[in-house]
């Protein structure tokens, strides 16, 4: 059940981007951003919700943080990934994102559900090549940003 949990956090971004034809370089980013909020004001926020007498477990916050932006990103770019190569380089960003994904929710669903994706193998192998997944989809986003997403303007109007 952890493998086929970990393999849908993974090609869920991808099927999506496939789909909606999804720029999932920016949604990479929007991952990255969301980590960081996930990691950094995670203890804030749920202050912020018990004074609104709203009781929630960091697990379902970090969770959240993670996920919704990556998808609203998703479905709010669709029909923006290009054709050809520029496409299959968007293929290949989502397919990071979901790797980014899985590395981030993993240890949150090891320590708060019965999901305990940590002790798969499939989890083991995918800590492996953190570093690679990590790196290939900021390069491929930024990349992917910097050189399609630039706008040549004649200076005549």
């Amino acid at each position: 059940m952890a493998d086929i949990l970990l393999g849908v956090m993974i090609l869920g971004p991808a099927v999506l981007t496939f789909l909606l034809k999804s720029n999932a370089a920016l949604s990479f980013l929007v991952l990255c951003a969301g980590f960081v909020l996930s990691t950094s004001v995670i203890g804030d926020l749920k202050n912020l919700l018990s004074q609104l007498n709203l009781s929630t477990a960091s697990s379902t916050i970090g969770i959240l943080l993670l996920a919704v932006p990556l998808v609203l990103t998703l479905l709010l770019t669709r029909a923006s990934a290009g054709k050809g190569l520029k496409f299959w380089l968007q293929l290949a960003a989502a397919l990071c994102a979901g790797g980014l994904l899985a590395l981030s929710v993993g240890p949150v669903l090891g320590s708060s559900s019965q999901f305990d994706v940590t002790n798969s193998s499939f989890w083991s192998n995918l800590q492996k090549i953190q570093s690679e997944v990590i790196g290939i989809g900021a390069l491929i986003s930024l990349l992917l940003i910097w050189f399609g997403g630039l706008k040549h303007y004649s200076r005549h109007r």
